[in-house]
């Protein structure tokens, strides 16, 4: 025999003849024939066309392939009527092509191997013929480098490839932002020269799921396609579907369609499809990576612009208060920030210090600290109780913003005269306050998170600051910095390391803090802002 067909349930009917003489089955996308069934392995079985003879290998796979109830270990050969398993997955060898009576498709092959199968000219066809086809790759290259639209493009290849092939309808389609094959360009004899393409579900699993390449003959047999009502009555006799498929991505469709008089398409013409197929998907990715590219390039100048913006309301120096160092520093793991520290003049000499960080990530949260930041500088100089300061900003950015955002805070007033520190810490990290005598004193949450519950009250507290005493104040992307292990540079082993440090100025003890983790995590990037101010009283 100089040619068979495989068949398997619910598929259409795949040649093993001399064109192809080898054919793999697997549940990988290299193989000719793809089965997404977990009892195949990725590369199952090959068939071989050899001496007129087909033969089966089983290419080691896991739960093995039988004929005829027999588990085979090397080629054996294989005919119509044995029964053929890989895994739980059954077929079955013709040696006749498909008839009128169970399938109506001719010929199907995966996109790649059609394209690189290479073409032959057939002796009876006119050398001008062919010249015509090379035209329309040529063209189509020109047109790959001119500065159209995708839809344009598209268009004017499915006019050269009409004018060419001479089908009574074509029709190409392109994959929208959903993944919904939208129809963008048609052709057709009749119904005004447009019409509207209704793929069936054979048609679009083959092209889409599993990139093949259909030609249809008698469709109008076929059960599979009773759905496509339009099809049915259209006449059609020869049908071919080809995806625009580039690098394993179907970014659309190229659908055509014939009667009796116009003769079945052929093997040369689904592959003449196939390769322009392919040039016009690789222009179309190149254009939509090119546009998501010009969109992410003008995002990160607008998130730069935000980032030195959000960087101008910070603090450009700390508060020199006589008897006491400051320090305070921001970094966002993004371009803008969800975290904020401050530093505002209160009443009577008095200085407000704060730690805030807004929950989730991006533009969003860091208009949110903004709004935080412009309601701290109008009101604080005026405020003299923390609590009562965390319900105002409380109720006013609920007004400002929806229910699922909110801002956890630590608010404190520093007098400096009588060595004391009021705070509030709404939501926020506990606190840790050092004690030269190695003691630790946490200053833990006295109420929810600013904007989560408007109109609550919040507690206060007050704590002396003695000489030596290091009041830490941080983000959690301190605490939250993880090593390859996923553990945790917790609160406990920030004291340590502050506590080893010693007395170093500000600055040189967060430049270590900062060492400490980095040899924690290993170099991993931070996956959230850190933000830390700290407070010592000579």
């Amino acid at each position: 025999m100089e040619e068979f067909w495989i068949r398997l349930p619910e598929r259409a009917p795949v040649k093993l003849g001399r064109d192809r003489p080898e054919i793999t089955i697997g549940r990988a996308s290299g193989n000719d024939v793809v089965v997404e069934d977990a009892s195949l392995s990725r590369t199952h079985a090959r068939f071989t066309l050899q001496g007129g003879k087909a033969l089966l290998e089983d290419l080691g796979s896991r739960n093995g392939t039988t004929v005829n109830g027999d588990r085979i270990e090397g080629p054996r050969e294989v005919g119509p009527g044995d029964e053929i398993m890989f895994g739980r997955i059954t077929l079955t060898l013709e040696d006749k092509p498909p008839g009128d009576r169970d399938s109506s498709v001719s010929f199907l092959m995966d996109v790649n191997r059609l394209r690189s199968s290479g073409a032959q000219e057939p002796a009876s066809s006119p050398v001008r013929h062919w010249k015509e086809a090379l035209n329309i790759v040529h063209a189509l290259s020109i047109a790959m480098l001119a500065d159209l639209t995708t839809e344009a493009m598209l268009v004017d290849l499915l006019e050269r490839l009409c004018d060419f092939l001479k089908p009574d309808r074509g029709a190409v389609l392109l994959r929208d932002a959903q993944g919904a094959m939208v129809q963008v360009g048609s052709r057709s004899r009749g119904h005004g020269g447009n019409f509207q393409a209704q793929l069936s579900r054979t048609m679009l699993e083959a092209a889409v799921e599993r990139r093949e390449a259909l030609l249809i003959n008698n469709p109008m047999l076929d059960s599979r396609l009773a759905q496509a009502q339009s099809l049915l009555t259209s006449g059609a006799t020869t049908i071919m579907t080809v995806p625009l498929e580039h690098g394993g991505e179907v970014v659309g469709i190229i659908y055509m369609d014939a009667g009796v008089l116009h003769g079945p398409f052929t093997e040369e013409d689904l592959r003449l499809l196939a390769v322009v197929g392919h040039m016009a998907a690789a222009k179309i990715r190149t254009t939509r990576l090119l546009e998501e590219l010009v969109v992410k390039q003008a995002m990160e100048k607008e998130m730069a612009v935000a980032r030195r913006i959000q960087e101008r309301l910070l603090p450009d120096r700390c508060p020199d208060l006589d008897g006491y160092e400051m320090f305070g520093v921001n970094v966002a793991c993004w371009n803008v920030s969800g975290d904020l520290y401050g530093f505002w003049p209160g009443p009577g000499g008095k200085t407000w210090l704060c730690v805030a960080d807004v929950s989730g990530k991006g533009i969003g949260p860091g208009l949110l600290m903004a709004t935080f930041q412009a309601l701290m500088q109008a009101w604080c100089e005026d405020a003299v109780d923390p609590g009562k300061l965390a319900q105002r900003v409380s109720l006013a950015l609920s007004k400002r913003t929806t229910r699922n955002r909110f801002i956890t805070a630590f608010l404190a007033l520093l007098d400096p005269v009588a060595r004391t520190l009021t705070y509030t810490n709404a939501g926020h990290n506990p606190v840790p306050l050092l004690r030269p005598d190695g003691t630790r004193e946490l200053l833990s949450s006295q109420g929810f998170p600013l904007a989560m519950f408007p109109g609550t009250e919040y507690g206060q507290g007050t704590v002396t600051l003695d000489p030596g005493d290091l009041l830490f104040i941080y983000t959690d992307g301190i605490t939250e910095a993880v090593d390859p292990d996923g553990k945790e540079f917790d609160l406990d082993m920030v004291c340590e390391t502050l506590r080893s440090l010693g007395p170093l100025p500000l600055p040189d003890l967060n430049k270590g803090l900062g060492d400490a983790i980095l040899a924690h995590t290993r170099g991993a990037p931070s996956a959230d802002d850190r933000t830390i101010v700290m407070v010592r009283r000579r």
